[in-house]
Order: C-alpha cells, then structure tokens, then sequence
C-alpha cells in the first residue's frame, strides 16, 4: 500500500468507524456463534500473493463482526466500562504511526516527559496527595501508566515484597531469600478482584481473603485481627490491597480504618480503584479516599470510565526508589548520558518496552476538560439511578446491595435457579449483555451503565425486556395464569412501560389508546368486604420440584398509599400456613387449585357465593388501561390492603405454594 492509497483506505475506515459507533446500538450485543466459527471463514494458510484491500475490507463485516461483542453499545451492561472516544482514537492513531518504544527517557524523551506531566495531571484531578507527584518538591513517588490494573497490583506486591525481604535480611542475614518469602503474607477482601489472587500465586506470597462487613466492606479490627493471629503462627505480613469499588457489587473498602493498622504494622497498602478510581474527578465522590494518605500505591484504568481506550492504566507510587530496587536491571545497551538524572520507565514496570499511551490520554483530557469528564461521570451515575429506581419498583425483584455509581445489582425474589434462568434467557436474546455475580450465597445479576451513548430510553428498552422475560419464566413455573372471566373484560396480560419523559416528570399515568394520560387523583377507600370471582384467576401449583420458597414480597417500610388510585387488579394471594388465626385476602379470597371453590373451603364457599351475588366482581371488570404506579406504589397498595399480622394468617384459600409468586401486570 502507497501513501496515497493509504490516504483513501484511511478516510473510509474513519468513515466506517464512525458509522460502526454511531450506529452500535443498532447490532446484537453478543454475537451468535459457537466457538470455531471463524475456522471454515478462513484459509488454512496465510496467502501466498497479495489481497485485495477491498476484499480485506468487505470480510470486516463478513468474518469479523459477526463474533464481536459490541462494548461500546449503550446495551452492554457486563463487567465494567470499556469506553473509547474520538480524542483517544486519534491519539493513538498517532502514537501508532510514531511507534516509539519508550524503555528509557533517551529511547523517546517525549513519550517518557509527557507521560509524567499527564500523570501528575490526573493525580491532581483525583484528589490524590502531593506524595505521588513527580513535580513536587517534597515528593520521591510520581505515577506511571500500566497496561492493566492486574499488572500494577502484580508489580505492587512484587515491590513490597522486595522491600521487606530487605527488611528481614537484616535480622537474618543468612537465611536464603526463598525462604524469607515463604513467610511473607498478604492480605484482600473476599471481594477483591481475582487478579489480587494471581499476583499471589506469580509472586509465591500467600494471600488471605478477609471477610467484609454488612456493607461488604474491609475493616480494620478485622484486619487487626488477622495479621496478630498470623504473627503468632511465624508468618511476616506484608502487603493490604484495598479496593475501591469491588467487581461484585461496588463496595468500597474502609481506608480511613485500614490506613493506620497498615502504617502501624509495617505493611504496603495498596489501592485497586480500577472502575471507581474515574469517579473521584467529581469532588462528591472523594469521601471514598478518606484514608488515602496512608497509601503507598493507587491504581485506576482511564480505559474504563474516562474514555480512554484499552490500554491505559495510572499507577502511582509514593517512593520509585522500591520500584528501582525491585526490577531494575541496566544493562550497558541500556544506558545513556542522562541515566540516573532522568526518570527511565522500564524501571518501573515488569516488561521493558512500553507504547506512547500519554498521547491519547493527553487528547482526551485536553479535548474534554474536567468540568466535561464530571459531567461523563454524573450522567452514568444519574441513568443507574433511573434504572435502580425502576427495579425497586417491580415487587417481583429485589436490590441485595447498596448501588454504588454506576452499577446496580438485581435479582427475581425467591430461589437462585430464577435469577439463573432469567440471566441465561436474557443471555441467549443476544439484545444485552448482562453477568452474575454472588453475595450471601445469592445469585444476582450485574447492571452496569457503561456506555456515554447510554439514553433514558435505552434503558427503559432493558428494562422491558428483562420485565418481560422474567414474568415469563415466573408463569411457566408457578402456574399462574389470568384468563377471561366469560364477561368479555378479560384481565390484561401486557406488561406497559412508559416513556422516559414521563417517568422523568413522576406522574401516574395509564394507557388510552395507546397514549399516555395522567387520571383524576382520587381516594381509595379500603371497602368493608370484597368478594373476588374464581372465573377471573386459576392457579396451578407447577413448582417442578424446585424446593427453595420465594423470599417474602412485601417490604415494610411503606406509608399511607390512599392516594393511589386502584385500577389494576390485586395480586392473588397465595397462602401461608399459621395456627393462631384465619383471615380473608381482599384480593383472593378463594382460588381453589381445582378451580372448584367447595374443594378449597366449603363454608367459605358458601358465604362467598352470597357475597358476589350483592357485589361486583371486581377483577374481572377493571378496564383494560393499566395504571402505571411511580416508584414503590404498587408494593404500598399491597401493604395497605394486605392482612394484619401475616406470618399469623392463614389465608383462606388455602393453598400451600412457598409464597406469591406475584405475577403482577403493573
């Protein structure tokens, strides 16, 4: 390829990049292939004679993008943000063309100046100390960019072991290095990231996964207490790694309580902020690094939340003299006149040669600005909690853990095999990316907002999905199932979702003719007694063998809901057992499992059958609109209608499924 032609290859493929991105929302996340579909696509060999760029370009589409997972798409909510922009794709366009490898300040004196000027740039976006910058007076840290957070994690404990094998050859100066290791111990969270065990088992030093508190958080005592016990059985503590922002559910280890154990005990404390680290551009956000002056090394990607592209990773440390003295080597082809004078990178990192990554870091803070950044990190965080608001208003599912920026972690209530197959049949539609994760022996699905192109109505169109396939999955092993009643106002089966703009302004609103109004707000008044037609709503117990009861769906911090008007019809009860009392459901007195109410409770039955002679069956006349209840409504109406005294109850119908599998249209 001449320069010309690359000229024009190069203006179509910006021109198809930039259809692919602006565009992404329109492809399937997850591509649907199985493993070794590319292998029939291509030739056994690479050819012998020159392609065709066209023929090149077309197998772009052909071969490769149909085994993509689409990262940028703003329905991708797996792991963490993978985000890139305009500016850093340009950055490393040119850092590509460059193509220096900058080991040594003389190897490429910009790549290595401009990376410590970036660097200082972004640790005092962050709110770090002064400690960790290169150009400070009183400072012997500085910061260094990584390929990964897992490969700065890795030369953290590397180096901190390193110092304290020194420490020990003091005390024991003949004693073998490799022995001194096999004493060494380090510490984590049960929640730290997998890459924390890896670096133990590259490093031969143990690690020991602490327990978290309630909040799933890493404190002192517990900390204290572990290393005293070590240091009864011989072993020598020597590295903490405190994360900011857990993989599982975002939690965030307490530094202002492991800070001084650490500085107390001689330990390295290092600090994984991998996802969350993005997050402290925004002052609000900086209580988590109460503590951060203790830390001897702090890691973060910009490749995640910052729209930097993969790879980019701020490492800082508060002495490189513990990174000089671990992996430096220096060889003559290595030195140069300013050695010793000038900061040499590869003294600070596992690998020797290294990219021009500042480049499109540079870009990126220069073209975005902070004030721009904040505002990036805001609107992720505002759009998870307009998605936490709407799953805390469906009672069919449950938030098992505090959100934290811009991840909310979800479940179905009941046993874990429903939030299993909900995420496999989400999985298999290929219309989003979703994955698990466990706390408490808890089976529950990660939501991270990752995508800046993430909209209002991208998420309500997740949000409808993942409704509509988990009242699917609840049907077909409940058994619940709604019916015409035989007067022609059969009970809706829909599931109806309003608009972003609407929900925006908190309104109640229903559906007329496919467009949303707001109705007259009215007082419900609880009616004295309510008779309920076993026409409207047949239940069948299809639990398939499944023993685990679903957890308990009425929470019990509500308020008065009389404001609510009642135009959706009650979930049906299903029973509970109890021995002190009977009591009658408002909205199911009795649903025999025969559909024959004598069989149920023949008294019961007969005082019914008077009942519905001088009331209206309610359910099987509501209208057909839906009421749309703002957040939480709809679990208060329950409340505010449901019996007193519940465990205590025993509902009349007298069925024994484990619990309303509430398979509500709301």
């Amino acid at each position: 390829m001449e320069p010309e032609e690359y000229r024009q290859r190069g203006k179509e493929m910006v021109d198809y990049i930039c259809q692919y991105l602006s565009n992404v929302r329109e492809r399937r996340v997850t591509p649907d292939v199985q493993p070794g579909y590319m292998r029939a696509q291509l030739p056994d060999s690479a050819p012998m004679d020159p392609d065709s760029w066209d023929n090149i370009f077309g197998d772009i589409e052909k071969i490769i993008m149909p085994g993509v997972v689409h990262w940028q798409s703003p329905h991708m909510h797996a792991y963490f943000p993978a985000l890139t922009s305009w500016p850093s794709l340009l950055g490393d366009m040119l850092a590509d063309a460059i193509n220096c490898l900058g080991f040594t300040w003389a190897s490429s004196p910009a790549c290595t100046e401009l990376e410590m000027n970036v660097m200082d740039w972004l640790a005092k976006m962050l709110g770090l100390p002064d400690k960790f910058l290169h150009h400070h007076p009183d400072s012997v840290g500085g910061g260094v960019l990584q390929s990964t957070v897992s490969e700065s994690t890795l030369v953290a404990l590397l180096a901190a072991r390193k110092n304290k094998i020194l420490e020990m050859k003091v005390s024991e100066p003949d004693t073998d290095e490799s022995s001194l290791n096999s004493r060494l111990i380090a510490y984590a969270s049960d929640q730290a990231h997998s890459s924390v065990e890896k670096a133990g088992l590259i490093s031969l030093v143990k690690i020991k996964f602490l327990p978290v508190d309630e909040n799933f958080s890493l404190r002192g005592d517990t900390l204290k207490k572990a290393i005293a016990e070590d240091r009864k059985k011989g072993l020598v503590p020597v590295f903490v790694c405190a994360t900011l922002g857990t993989t599982g559910v975002c939690a965030f280890d307490n530094l202002s309580e492991l800070g001084p154990v650490c500085d107390a005990e001689g330990l390295w404390l290092h600090i994984d902020a991998a996802y969350a680290g993005t997050a402290f551009v925004c002052p609000e956000f900086r209580l988590f690094l109460d503590g951060i002056e203790y830390a001897d090394s702090f890691t973060f990607n910009p490749s995640k939340w910052m729209m930097v592209h993969f790879d980019c990773t701020g490492f800082w440390v508060k002495d490189k003299y513990k990174l000089h003295q671990t992996f430096s080597v220096n060889p003559v082809y290595l030195r140069h006149a300013n050695s010793g004078a000038a900061i040499d990178f590869m003294h600070w990192q596992i690998p020797l040669s290294r990219r021009f990554r500042s480049l499109k870091l540079w870009f990126v803070l220069r073209s975005f600005g902070v004030k721009k950044l904040q505002a990036h990190v805001r609107q992720g965080t505002e759009t998870a909690k307009f998605f936490e608001s709407l799953v805390k208003s469906d009672p069919l599912f449950e938030i098992p853990a505090k959100r934290h920026l811009g991840l909310v972690v979800f479940r179905l209530k009941g046993p874990n095999w429903l939030t299993e197959k909900l995420l496999k049949e989400l999985s298999s539609s290929g219309r989003l990316f979703l994955i698990p994760a466990t706390i408490h022996d808890k089976f529950i699905i990660r939501f991270t907002v990752t995508s800046q192109f993430t909209t209002r109505e991208d998420i309500l169109q997740d949000w409808s999905i993942i409704q509509h396939t988990a009242a699917q999955i609840i049907r077909q092993n409940y058994g619940l199932h709604y019916i015409n009643s035989g007067d022609g106002a059969g009970v809706p089966t829909t599931i109806v979702q309003p608009t972003s703009d609407a929900i925006s302004n908190v309104p109640q609103l229903y559906l007329d003719g496919g467009k949303y109004k707001t109705p007259s707000r009215k007082t419900a008044v609880q009616p004295k007694k309510l008779s309920v037609s076993p026409s409207t709503c047949v239940v069948s117990q299809q639990v398939k063998g499944q023993e685990d009861p679903l957890d308990d769906c009425f929470p019990e911090d509500v308020q008065d809901v009389t404001k609510h008007k009642l135009t959706s019809f009650l979930f049906s009860y299903l029973s509970v057992q109890g021995k002190k009392k009977t009591a009658r459901s408002l909205s199911c007195t009795s649903v025999p499992v025969t559909g024959n109410l004598e069989q149920c409770n023949p008294k019961a039955a007969a005082t019914d059958k008077k009942e519905s002679r001088a009331n209206v069956r309610v359910l099987s006349r509501l209208p057909e609109d839906m009421m749309i209840f703002k957040k939480g409504a709809f679990k208060k109406l329950i409340k505010f209608y449901s019996v007193p005294s519940f465990p205590e109850c025993s509902i009349q119908c007298g069925l024994q499924l484990p619990c309303c599998p509430l398979q509500a249209i709301v």
